[in-house]
């Protein structure tokens, strides 16, 4: 049995290590000059600059099963949130987790949501604990919108957190994503740690791929042109060369719109795209590793990271490194980007000196932009969902568009298409 795995993101990269764990041989195809699709990290100048802003859940379990975490050398982020609204700056957390004295008494103080939303907050962190991810996900679906009003959030806790907060993760502050995705984000944070590896996101796929570089098995600046097929079973791939690759059945493991190129099959439709801008200052903008939100109405910066005080790995000695979140991808060009992203964050620090005494000296690293980052979720997406298996005969499908858009979704799906593919040609 030769199989082949066309794309060498988190999704092919379990795929393909699972089918050679079990004895198959396994060829995986990636057209860009590294692995890890959208989980990759560069290194610049001495600072360690993800693909855009994104981080690991410890809970996930397709993670817990497939990553050797304790080698990654991950950091967390404390848990909870610095609201900045309206020139105000207030702490928001999760009493269940957070051990830091000021942190809590910071947050019972915070005016910017009301003390029956800090409430609400911890009643529904405790139920989703006590529940399953069978039972989050089980029965009838609706918006997050609809969901939280029907927790009983004011509309000030929506706007002031939750917008924010769930905008960063479903990449739209819109929350018209499925409500069964928030409970399972909520639940993932509330069960365990938002982290990085110490020395970028790029480590998981570095994990994932290190047997299948090992052994020969992959082949990187290698571009699926078209498939071959004889009759309606499919057989191997044309590359952009000209040249031709067979196997006895080969995976895509593309995002939705090149899956959809390849295999002419209906995908998920859409894109969520995000934007980073990469800045350094001399000194922080603020203390500790949480998180910080922009609820201002006309936010333009989601959300701004303090990632080298998470992961000191980020950063050279002296520097303090800043992922500044953007939702969406602007039509503006870079130095447009960087100015508007500036104009936030010193609306953000407006009353410290210090701090825009560094944001006026920033270094700005790099701009980011990612067009597909995710596909939209609305509710009743995921059962009308693509299957593993294809009607093509040969052809099969490993990504988050089997699952859902997140790092365990495409771990999942990894995993779920290696077995479809041991019970059709057992060993």
């Amino acid at each position: 049995m030769h199989l082949l795995v066309i794309g060498g993101g988190v999704a092919g990269l379990v795929c393909a290590r699972a089918l050679h764990r079990a004895g198959y041989q396994v060829t995986l195809i990636e057209a860009s000059d590294g692995l890890g699709g959208r989980v990759r990290s560069d290194r610049v100048d001495g600072f360690i600059l993800d693909r855009g802003f994104q981080v690991l859940f410890t809970a996930y379990p397709a993670a817990q099963r497939q990553l050797n975490l304790a080698a990654l050398d991950l950091r967390a982020f404390d848990p909870g949130a610095i609201v900045a609204w309206r020139g105000r700056r207030e702490v928001l957390t999760d009493p269940l987790r957070d051990r830091d004295p000021a942190s809590l008494i910071g947050a019972a103080l915070a005016s910017v949501v009301s003390p029956a939303d800090k409430l609400r907050t911890l009643q529904l962190a405790l139920r989703l604990r006590q529940q399953t991810i069978d039972d989050i996900l089980a029965g009838p679906d609706r918006t997050t919108l609809a969901e939280l009003k029907a927790l009983g959030f004011s509309d000030q806790m929506i706007d002031r957190f939750f917008r924010p907060f769930f905008g960063g993760i479903f990449l739209n502050r819109s929350l018209q994503t499925s409500a069964k995705c928030f409970r399972f984000n909520f639940k993932m944070m509330s069960d365990g740690q938002t982290v990085v590896p110490n020395c970028g996101m790029g480590a998981i796929a570095e994990q994932l791929g290190a047997e299948l570089m090992a052994a020969g098995k992959v082949r990187l600046k290698t571009r699926a042109e078209a498939l071959i097929s004889s009759g309606d079973r499919v057989r191997g791939v044309q590359l952009d060369d000209g040249s031709e690759l067979f196997a006895d059945a080969v995976v895509l493991a593309t995002p939705a719109p090149e899956t959809a190129r390849l295999s002419g099959l209906p995908m998920p439709e859409g894109s969520l795209g995000s934007s980073c801008v990469w800045l350094a200052t001399r000194h922080p903008l603020y203390r500790g590793k949480k998180l910080l939100l922009n609820a201002d109405e006309q936010a333009f910066v989601n959300t701004l990271a303090p990632m080298s005080a998470v992961a000191p790995g980020y950063a050279p000695a002296g520097w303090h490194l800043y992922a500044a979140a953007i939702l969406g991808v602007p039509d503006l060009d870079d130095s447009t980007i960087v100015a508007r992203a500036m104009v936030d964050l010193h609306r953000i620090f407006v009353n410290e000196t210090a701090a825009t005494t560094a944001l006026a000296n920033a270094r700005i690293l790099r701009v980011d932009r990612i067009p597909f980052a995710q596909f939209p979720q609305p509710p009743g997406l995921h059962p009308n969902l693509p299957d593993n298996r294809t009607a093509r005969p040969g052809l099969y499908l490993a990504g988050e568009l089997t699952e859902a858009s997140s790092i365990n979704a495409a771990m999942l799906s990894g995993e779920r298409c290696a077995e479809a593919i041991r019970a059709d040609f057992p060993r």
